[in-house]
């Protein structure tokens, strides 16, 4: 006969229970793993910046703010200077007043009597260059903006009497480079074709809708500034403004097939001609060329 059980064991058993059960329910605390997983954490991160990390951060700041000026400036080039600065600066400044007065838009005669219309020659110091761009400073992108559409749709006589004068957004110095470039394949289009067909618009070579200008005196031996010592050996690359006609790419740079007026026609800007189109302009001016050779 097992022992009978003593009363106060019973009760110290089950307070015992009752305390563990107690224990158990209560949150238990991750501290410790919370510590483990935080320091493995650090480990897996990026150690502190180092200077040249900081140096390359700070001047994109800077240069987001430079960015940001140059959207509200448009550029004159090709102005003529006056002989004295003082001179230069009042003849500037009438003709912005002239430009203002012919583009005859509301915005842009507020802008100008509210002063939010700045102009100055850059650089300051003239050096040996003849004409100076001068910079004009708008309060807004959107002010500048709307001033360059009214330049390109109204060709203002203050801008258009002066030759090879013009007014452009002020680019950035990546977009200086491209302007470069597209400059020099405009040129070694022309030259190879034998008219001025090609500009260049920003940083963009465009096509122009008038053709079959002659070329200036001695246009072919005046590369653009910086190409100086650039010889056309073959046919330049046409790389025109994505918004022109595709098909454009397709059609060979020589002289002997370009002065064809059928294939300048083709070269039309600003438009989207579909395949057929594009081959039906190639088959008009296979047949034209085959009339020729009879």
């Amino acid at each position: 006969m097992p022992p009978k059980p003593i009363p106060a064991i019973d009760r110290a058993l089950a307070l015992l229970e009752d305390l563990h059960k107690k224990i158990d329910a209560l949150p238990k605390c991750e501290c410790a793993s919370l510590r483990q997983e935080l320091t493995e954490l650090k480990k897996t991160l990026a150690p502190p910046l180092p200077s040249e990390t900081y140096s390359t951060v700070k001047k994109a700041i800077n240069d987001a703010s430079v960015y940001a000026e140059k959207s509200t400036r448009a550029v004159w080039i090709g102005r003529e200077e006056c002989l004295s600065p003082n001179d230069t600066l009042a003849s500037d400044d009438q003709a912005v007043k002239d430009l203002c007065a012919e583009l005859n838009d509301h915005v842009i005669s507020k802008a100008l009597a509210d002063g939010n219309i700045l102009h100055k020659r850059h650089p300051e110091i003239k050096g040996d260059r003849k004409k100076r761009p001068m910079k004009l400073q708008f309060d807004s992108q959107k002010t500048r903006d709307h001033f360059l559409t009214l330049i390109r749709t109204s060709r203002p006589p203050t801008v258009t009497k002066s030759g090879g004068a013009f007014i452009r957004r002020d680019l950035c110095p990546f977009e200086l480079d491209l302007e470069r470039q597209a400059r020099f394949d405009a040129w070694s289009n022309n030259v190879k074709i034998g008219s001025l067909a090609f500009g260049v618009r920003d940083e963009k070579m465009i096509k122009f809708n008038v053709i079959n200008r002659p070329l200036p005196s001695g246009y072919a031996n005046r590369p653009p500034r910086g190409f100086e010592n650039a010889l056309l050996v073959g046919p330049p690359t046409l790389s025109l403004d994505t918004s022109l006609n595709q098909s454009n790419a397709t059609l060979p740079l020589d002289n002997s097939t370009l002065t064809n007026p059928a294939i300048l026609t083709a070269l039309t800007p600003m438009t989207t001609r579909s395949s057929v189109t594009a081959a039906a302009a190639t088959a008009t001016v296979a047949t034209t060329s085959s009339k020729v050779r009879v």
